[in-house]
């Protein structure tokens, strides 16, 4: 396990001593603390100095004396997610046997970013022609220009926020009558580890501007499968959903939306 030394930021200087005077500055040097849910047992905090292969050294967000867990079964069965370091939040799920033993461990600080997975446009339902009639009517040139993929997806950010992936703006406000329509994307606001699963939560607001009451705002729960710096993995209901690593979400959809604006100019 990669160890890095890092300067402090001078706002958390007495709570990174704990962490032997070797911490990561986050975005912007803030350190993010996880929100404890009700019945979350997972522990929240920054990796420390004398981390390793067999070992994780975490100081608690809650506060104390760093704690050091075995994580030799954790690696064992898969389940340590992204290549912790030296000042990376993280989130731990102990063994509920043996407290310093971790049956799970999640790199937050490498979870944080832009996830997207590649999805393509589908013809819309045709009153008076099939998809195969369609298909062969449409030049080679049409093909192209129309069934262009777009990256869908979410950004999870500092602080469990969260926001969608997937957005073309368009150039004019005339109903679009392209022949081919794109899923609806899914717009995420917030983020959360519980008990080791990914709970991604939907817009708080319905389609008429009304405020969703809060035990009603719907989610996606998923189970990690695979972390690391440019590629994630989970499991959502019975669909394992991969998800590649971009810049940000604008770079996501670039050359759609380079796409988008020369099919509204013609």
């Amino acid at each position: 396990m990669k160890k890095l030394s890092f300067p402090f930021a001078s706002l958390f200087l007495l709570l990174l001593t704990a962490c032997y005077n070797q911490a990561t500055t986050g975005d912007q040097g803030a350190i993010d603390v996880e929100t404890q849910l009700k019945g979350d047992s997972t522990r929240y905090g920054l990796a420390c100095d004398g981390c390793s292969d067999s070992v994780i050294v975490l100081l608690p967000n809650e506060g104390g004396d760093p704690i050091k867990f075995d994580i030799v079964t954790a690696k064992r069965n898969g389940q340590v997610y992204g290549t912790p370091e030296i000042g990376d939040e993280l989130a731990i799920v102990p063994n509920p046997i043996d407290p310093y033993e971790a049956e799970m461990v999640i790199d937050l600080e490498q979870m944080k970013g832009t996830w997207t997975f590649q999805v393509v446009p589908k013809l819309k339902p045709n009153p008076t022609k099939s998809e195969d009639e369609i298909m062969a009517e449409m030049s080679d040139s049409m093909k192209a220009a129309l069934f262009i993929p777009r990256e869908y997806g979410f950004t999870l950010k500092s602080y469990n926020q969260a926001s969608p992936v997937g957005y073309i703006i368009k150039s004019n406000s005339l109903e679009d009558e392209s022949p081919v329509e794109y899923p609806k994307v899914t717009v995420y606001t917030s983020w959360h580890i519980f008990n080791g699963r990914l709970y991604i939560y939907k817009d708080t607001v319905d389609e008429q501007g009304h405020r969703i009451p809060q035990d009603s705002v719907g989610f996606d729960s998923g189970s990690m499968r695979y972390l690391s710096a440019d590629s994630m993995a989970a499991l959502f209901g019975k669909k394992v959903m991969q998800y590649h690593r971009k810049k940000n979400a604008m770079e996501a959809n670039k050359e759609a939306q380079e796409a988008e604006s020369k099919n509204q100019a013609k």
